[in-house]
């Protein structure tokens, strides 16, 4: 990490050659995803990939560091002395999981900024793409089947005290989706879940990749690909209701209005009208079809928000008491059947890691959003739409492996046009992207 800002900046993008990083790593992730999940190893696999393009950029001279860089090593490093305050054996295992899941996504990070051409933005937009088709015929999939429960093969290795854990059990068991009957309802929720372990899963991988789905749509050429993003988007208003999840649909209200107003402030009439259109279309069908009454059975039998800001009071409390190092890994509420630090990604890392943690998290994604902010090119400006959703997001929602990586690969590509390592210049012409 010798290189300054200022030597970043100036360096030039990494051309083609025998010193250039390959882009298969990466894009085995993403395109071997649905694979790996069948097989309930999609974490070990990021981990054997991860070593490789180690590998790679302890070999190779075009590796390049950018601000952002620095703060998410910081605090990945951070995370280290936390496990101090592990005590017991399962909770350890769960901070080898959360540390297995950053050391593969900051790798990759890493690696697509300094990959250059080799790794393009339409490759990496075209895997991310495929991500969400995946998501969308997974929320299908809940809907047709949602008794179902896949077995995997590294599930079926395990042994029964750890496949025993509710965690574990729904991670390498994963159900198609949460069937949900609230005491009193009059109905059964059936909200879909897979190709993620949980209904509120699905729907952040949702928020985070449709702007790229609508990346891929405005950068593609081919008509058959527009056509089934277009389809994409109509196919998953259906397990998007059944989800009920109010903070999915808020997350994608928020990424309209924000490429819209920011389209607005440069004279871009025709996107706007476009996305404006599409946003009514969308918003009359949902209420249409009773999207609302939905929420408020939910929302009345369920009582979420009311359990959700009482552990937030009580998981705030309770790291006042180990403010530096936190606790390493949620534990159970004295007052709750839900663990402190699991009812979203800020909570877990203020709970688990300490406020410390937190700030170090914060400050790599609030500083990369505002570095990046300039989003030169109608592309860059829904990608970065992303950063601004996962800012929200992340306060009532956890992260898994796939919707970690969708960010640091969005970010990676924004701040690659930042600092003009992508063969364009600093905020230059996107070309191929």
């Amino acid at each position: 990490m010798s290189a300054t800002v200022a030597d970043t900046r100036a360096a030039p993008a990494p051309t083609a050659g025998r010193d250039s990083l390959p882009a298969w790593p990466v894009l085995t992730l993403l395109w071997g995803f649905p694979v790996f999940w069948a097989l309930g190893a999609t974490v070990i696999t990021g981990v054997l990939l991860t070593v490789v393009m180690l590998s790679f950029l302890a070999h190779s001279r075009s590796v390049r560091f950018v601000p952002g860089v620095y703060a998410f090593t910081a605090f990945v490093a951070w995370v280290i002395p936390c496990a101090v305050m592990i005590d017991s054996a399962a909770r350890m295992l769960g901070l080898v999981y959360r540390f297995s899941i950053l050391a593969i996504v900051g790798t990759a990070f890493v690696y697509t900024i300094s990959a250059g051409a080799a790794l393009s933005r339409r490759r990496i937009v075209s895997g991310l793409t495929f991500v969400w088709f995946v998501a969308v015929a997974g929320g299908l999939l809940g809907l047709a089947f949602p008794e179902v429960r896949l077995s995997t093969p590294v599930g079926l290795l395990l042994p029964e005290s750890l496949t025993s854990n509710a965690y574990v059990h729904d991670l390498f068991f994963p159900p198609f989706a949460e069937i949900q009957h609230p005491w009193g309802s009059p109905q059964t929720f059936v909200r879909p879940s897979a190709p993620f372990p949980y209904a509120n899963s699905w729907g952040v991988a949702i928020v985070l990749l449709t702007p790229v789905a609508v990346a891929c749509f405005m950068m593609t050429k081919s008509r058959y690909l527009r056509v089934a993003i277009v389809g994409g988007l109509a196919a998953m208003v259906g397990p998007a209701m059944a989800t009920g999840n109010r903070g999915m649909f808020a997350g994608l209200i928020l990424a309209a209005v924000y490429v819209v107003v920011r389209l607005a402030a440069r004279d871009r009439a025709a996107p706007v009208l476009a996305i404006a259109v599409l946003g009514v279309v969308g918003a009359a069908v949902l209420v249409g079809n009773g999207l609302l009454g939905q929420i408020a059975t939910r929302q009345h039998y369920g009582d979420s928000s009311g359990t959700r800001f009482s552990l937030y009071d009580e998981t705030f409390k309770r790291t006042l008491q180990s403010p530096l190092l936190g606790y390493g890994a949620p534990r159970p509420s004295p007052a709750h059947e839900i663990s402190l630090g699991t009812q979203g990604y800020v909570w877990m890392l203020m709970f688990s890691f300490g406020f410390v943690g937190l700030a170090l998290f914060l400050t790599f994604l609030w500083g990369t959003t505002l570095r990046t902010i300039r989003a030169p090119g109608d592309v860059d400006l829904v990608l970065h739409s992303v950063l601004v959703v996962a800012s929200a997001i992340i306060v009532v929602y956890g992260l898994d492996i796939m919707q970690f990586l969708t960010i640091m690969l969005v970010a990676a590509m924004l701040l690659r046009r930042r600092y003009g390592l992508d063969g364009t210049g600093p905020g230059g012409p996107s070309g191929d992207g």
